[in-house]
């Protein structure tokens, strides 16, 4: 990931929520993948669609919080990659997400329950390396 490389974006979340699981290294690592709608500036005219992906322990604990009309405020960094048959896809990775409104607080909390009984957390925002893996395609 470049240095200069970050984004923050918010907008309301359509179509559907794909939550799987990719292996990579021999490492099972969650990821999310969701379709954010947000506005241009007030020359560019429509609305645009744009791809989130989520990794790791924030993409299980956004499953749980986000379901479609959801919105959010992602902070992370662009990343560009080939997906088989589709293309070119520009998208946000996500390392830190504020829900805003719309969202499933009951089972996002649940989630985050389970989650600290297993003990897991979150890393530093700066353990990037660990948390989102390079090129995977989804």
């Amino acid at each position: 990931m470049a240095r200069n490389n970050r984004v923050a974006v918010q907008g309301d979340l359509t179509g559907d929520i794909h939550y799987d699981i990719i292996q990579k290294d021999g490492r099972v690592i969650p990821f999310l993948r969701v379709y954010m709608m947000i506005n241009g500036s007030s020359g560019a005219g429509e609305v645009r669609g744009l791809r989130v992906m989520f990794y790791g322990l924030l993409a299980e604990e956004a499953e749980a919080h986000l379901q479609k009309g959801s919105r959010i405020e992602v902070e992370g960094h662009l990343q560009i990659r080939r997906i088989p048959d589709e293309g070119v896809s520009v998208e946000v990775a996500a390392e830190d997400v504020d829900y805003i409104r719309n969202i499933t607080w009951e089972r996002g909390s649940k989630r985050l329950a389970e989650m600290a009984a297993a003990g897991k957390k979150r890393p530093k925002l700066n353990a990037v390396e660990d948390v989102y893996p390079v090129a995977v395609q989804a």
